[in-house]
């Protein structure tokens, strides 16, 4: 008795060591506007509150050495560290404005990434529906060839060519299903969901017309609040500053009067091609934008076309002169039509989004 005892008790201990495996949760299927990802989006990103803890500390180190400051150069101070102090401090609110635009860039910039993935998650649930319709169209098919070689209408070449296209169409069904994964993982990583959960996607991109009354004149006011372009000036600035105070009568000076006055050429030569190179990237934007514009009246004409060949095709069936292989290729014309449509309608959308703060397009979150 007491040995059968003693094996109960190690048996006892030996289970409490063993992990516990709780059951695997069920994937969650939430609903989400645009407005309720992009909220979990900011309060969940990290690199967010990375650029906000940038913000503080420059704040910080800007107040400690202004306390430095006695009094501010309006020019060399020979014997005297008041340039250096002075220019510290310039840098340094120079550093605490740039991490304010940063983490105002860090916002858009999640923003945007949002949109991106949220339409993402759309397009590729309509990618899978199209799929799906091409692989039920070739299945048919396949069964049609069957059918025929029976009868001796389809040869060997013709059931080869319809099992080629059904298991060419099972693939693609495949890669439509793993993309869409995908897409939801990406998409459930920005707003804190786990990669298995199937939230609910309920808004859908609509196309507006991009309107711009004055194209110069509104690309010259993006490229001038963009913090690219801000923290471009801002270098020109410093370097005339440091050229304005540098001091002649300075023998352990590190660098020539020259040096700076290069750097200051450096600096106008790069502001320079940050603001053509950002109005290139506008104007790119901009017709690419209104070429979408043009696209999207075709494809609205397409899905009415497609729309009503499907109508007929299914009253034309029911009345016995029309075969199913013709309801399926109508419904499947009109399922890609739609997806052409929903690809321009997203690309419009995040283009809209990218023309007006270029500096959260491609930045990521």
């Amino acid at each position: 008795m007491r040995r059968l005892a003693v094996c109960l008790t190690m048996f006892v201990f030996l289970f409490a060591l063993l992990p516990s495996q709780a059951p695997a949760r069920e994937p969650l299927t939430p609903e989400l506007t645009l407005e309720m990802a992009v909220e979990r989006a900011l309060h969940t990103d990290s690199s967010l509150k990375k650029a906000k803890k940038d913000l503080e500390r420059a704040v910080e180190v800007k107040d400690y050495l202004a306390d430095k400051v006695d009094f501010i150069p309006t020019g060399p101070v020979p014997s005297s560290n008041a340039e250096s102090v002075f220019l510290n401090l310039t840098q340094a609110e120079i550093s605490r404005n740039m991490a304010r635009k940063n983490y105002t860039a860090k916002e858009d910039a999640v923003v945007l990434s949002v949109h991106q993935a949220y339409y993402e998650v759309i397009r590729n649930l309509e990618k899978l529906r199209v799929a799906e319709l091409t692989l039920e169209n070739r299945q048919w098919l396949k069964q049609v060839a069957y059918a025929g070689q029976r009868a001796g209408t389809v040869d060997a070449l013709g059931v080869i060519q319809a099992e080629t296209s059904w298991a060419s169409a099972k693939t693609d069904l495949e890669s439509a299903q793993k993309a869409l994964d995908d897409a939801y993982q990406k998409f459930n990583q920005m707003v804190g969901l786990l990669p298995q959960d199937r939230p609910v996607l309920v808004d859908s991109p609509e196309l507006s017309p991009l309107e711009v009354s004055d194209l110069d004149v509104e690309v010259n006011a993006i490229v001038t609040s963009s913090p690219t372009m801000w923290s471009a000036e801002q270098a020109v600035e410093l370097a005339k500053l440091t050229k304005r105070l540098y001091d002649f009568t300075n023998p352990s000076a590190g660098e020539p009067y020259k040096a700076k006055e290069i750097d200051l050429e450096k600096a106008e030569i790069t502001a320079g091609d940050v603001k053509e190179q950002m109005a290139k990237q506008l104007r790119t934007m901009y017709y690419t934008a209104k070429q979408l514009e043009e696209q999207y009246a075709g494809i609205v004409e397409s899905i009415r076309l497609a729309e009503e060949n499907l109508r007929v095709a299914k009253v034309r069936f029911d009345v016995g002169i029309a075969t199913k292989t013709d309801v399926l290729n109508a419904e499947l014309a009109l399922e890609q039509a739609r997806q052409g449509l929903l690809e321009i309608e997203s690309q419009h959308e995040i283009l809209k989004m990218a023309f007006k703060k270029p500096w959260a397009y491609g930045s990521g979150s």
